[in-house]
């Protein structure tokens, strides 16, 4: 997949051992908590070592500067969103109504809002610094550019006429109510109204393989 923007300049990184490996995993996975919960502003060298439970020094070999390892732990973000996205609409097939698939749909967000909650507010750390930063800019449409590759497959299951333009329209919806709802909490009601803004949007679209629910 080709980022627009231009080639990514390259990087050097030191071959890894397996325990190099895994001790590398671990900073990243460090960052990304420390990024959702105290924000880029708050993020450190120190605070990431210290969160990993290694030596200060022990970073410096994996990332040559605090950059490369955010640009790093915003590459990881994004192939794990990635697989969320897919695995939310595994299940979405040519038969499934508009119930079904704002089901998957709230799924996804609910799961966003609560249990990788930390995670999602990174990814929106990271997205506002990608305004600043060429680099995470490339991640950031590259990623969108799968995202809708991905989401326009389903919508041309679901029947769609415009399987590009209703992506790009899915993912602002579900962007919006991820964003909406990031700082209150998530109760019953709020979920029903999620769900039901998903399935007016679906049924709008057009995107059903049976209307007989509708």
């Amino acid at each position: 997949m080709s980022r627009s923007g231009g080639s990514a300049p390259q990087r050097d990184t030191p071959v890894l051992t397996e325990r190099g490996g895994v001790r590398k995993a671990a900073i990243l996975e460090a960052a990304l908590r420390v990024i959702g919960d105290k924000g880029l502003a708050g993020l450190s060298m120190r605070a990431i070592a210290t969160e990993a439970g290694l030596p200060l020094g022990a970073l410096g070999y994996y990332f040559k500067t605090k950059d490369d390892l955010i640009l790093e732990a915003f590459e990881l973000h994004t192939r794990r969103e990635a697989d969320r996205v897919l695995a939310a609409f595994a299940g979405v097939g040519s038969g499934d109504h508009a119930d079904d698939v704002a089901e998957h749909l709230t799924a996804f967000i609910r799961h966003g809002l609560t249990e990788a909650r930390t995670s999602l507010v990174a990814e929106y750390e990271f997205l506002i610094e990608a305004t600043r930063r060429p680099d995470l800019a490339r991640v950031s449409r590259a990623w969108r550019q799968a995202l809708q590759i991905q989401v326009g497959h389903v919508a041309s299951r679901l029947g769609s006429d415009d399987p590009e333009t209703d992506a790009e329209i899915l993912l602002s919806v579900v962007a919006g109510l991820e964003i909406d709802h990031l700082s209150t909490p998530l109760d019953p009601s709020t979920t029903q109204a999620i769900r039901t803004t998903l399935r007016r949007t679906i049924t709008r679209l057009g995107l059903r393989g049976d209307a007989g629910r509708l």
